[in-house]
């Protein structure tokens, strides 16, 4: 060969060598390109699932919560109506223990009373109405043959008379007066004539004064 055709042949080497490299370049080039756009993807979806893992856990998360919270609030709801039934309730019941007690105080202090009564009367008689006049004597002393039924007041009993009695005793209840039923008046304790007139009974001084029975006239009598 000639050296003209050495040079043709060295071209056209040159040539083809420059286009290979552009074609393995455009290759390489593309590869390197197809694989960044496939980490893309790949990194992208990574993410995704990522996203949707804490999108789930915090719904989850919330539901929890949200459940946990009604569990709550009906607890609490529960236990305000049971303590406020047991309220009630005891308050009931010490309603009902404060009225059977005052029920009960009544009743003694009524059967107290009854049975005080009954005493006082059994010991004095019935205390209604005064006892009927009944002429006395003694010695020295004259009394009236028969007592006048319209006279409106009788005769006090006199001295000697009086002396002659024996003491009554203590009345059967701290309070009450002595009736003079021969003179019509009645006396109060710790005077003179209390309880030692030869008639006479132990009276409260309101039933006393209700059967027509005076004071004595000086309160030592």
């Amino acid at each position: 060969m000639n050296r003209k055709q050495l040079l043709v042949f060295a071209i056209v080497v040159l040539m083809l060598s420059l286009g290979a490299g552009q074609v393995l370049a455009q290759s390489t080039t593309s590869s390197s390109s197809d694989t960044t756009t496939t980490t893309t993807k790949k990194s992208k979806k990574a993410k995704s699932d990522v996203d949707q893992a804490a999108d789930a856990t915090a719904d989850t998360t919330k539901k929890a919560a949200k459940k946990t919270k009604e569990g709550t609030e009906k607890a609490a709801d529960a236990t305000a109506d049971t303590t406020k039934k047991a309220a009630a309730k005891t308050k009931e019941g010490a309603v009902k223990a404060t009225d059977a007690t005052v029920d009960a105080s009544k009743k003694a202090a009524d059967a107290t009373a009854d049975t005080t009564k009954k005493a006082a009367k059994k010991v004095t008689g019935d205390s209604s109405k005064p006892a009927a006049s009944a002429p006395a004597s003694a010695a020295g002393t004259s009394a009236p043959a028969a007592a006048s039924t319209t006279s409106a007041a009788a005769k006090p009993a006199s001295t000697k008379a009086a002396t002659t009695t024996a003491s009554a005793g203590p009345p059967p209840q701290k309070g009450m007066v002595w009736v003079n039923t021969e003179s019509g008046v009645y006396h109060t304790e710790g005077s003179r004539w209390y309880g030692k007139t030869k008639q006479g009974k132990y009276m409260t001084e309101a039933d006393a004064q209700k059967a027509g029975y005076k004071p004595a006239k000086t309160a030592s009598d």
